[in-house]
């Protein structure tokens, strides 16, 4: 569901494995971004729902506006600030980055997939959140064209 919408719904139900994927916005990464203001038209949230390869890791970044995950599958290795604070969170764990603040994240699974489901808060869209990156990206993109189901 990538419509371009020109009015807000008053509701919408999204399926992530139906939607298409992005892999080129933080390789190796696989994301559906399933509420923005192209899928339903909202101007102050963007949700969206990340797959995170085996000994995948993402360029750490800030964006503009806050951000939050939940770690729908984990463990994960976040590093946050900085100064690269390293914690290791559980499935289950709620995260939040401030506008500005320096994150990313790891799986450190040798076989398993983790997941997130993210949220940018007063950002409309992926480019609205203005994604900086502080280091160069270095793995390739994973080669699946959709989200598990």
């Amino acid at each position: 569901m990538n419509v371009q919408t020109e009015t807000k719904k008053r509701w919408a139900l999204v399926d992530s494995t139906k939607i298409g994927v992005d892999k080129k916005y933080e390789p190796p990464l696989i994301i559906a971004w399933g509420v923005d203001s192209h899928s339903v038209g909202t101007q102050t949230i963007t949700m969206g729902r990340t797959i995170i390869p085996p000994k995948g890791r993402n360029q750490r970044h800030y964006h503009v506006c806050d951000a939050t995950f939940y770690i729908a599958n984990g463990p994960l290795v976040i590093w946050m600030g900085e100064e690269k604070e390293e914690h290791t969170v559980q499935t289950g764990t709620f995260v939040y980055a401030a506008a500005g603040e320096i994150h990313g994240l790891y799986n450190p699974s040798d076989d398993k997939d983790a997941e997130l489901i993210f949220t940018y808060g007063n950002c409309p869209n992926r480019d609205a959140a203005r994604t900086i990156y502080v280091e160069e990206a270095w793995q390739e993109e994973d080669k699946r064209d959709s989200i598990p189901g």
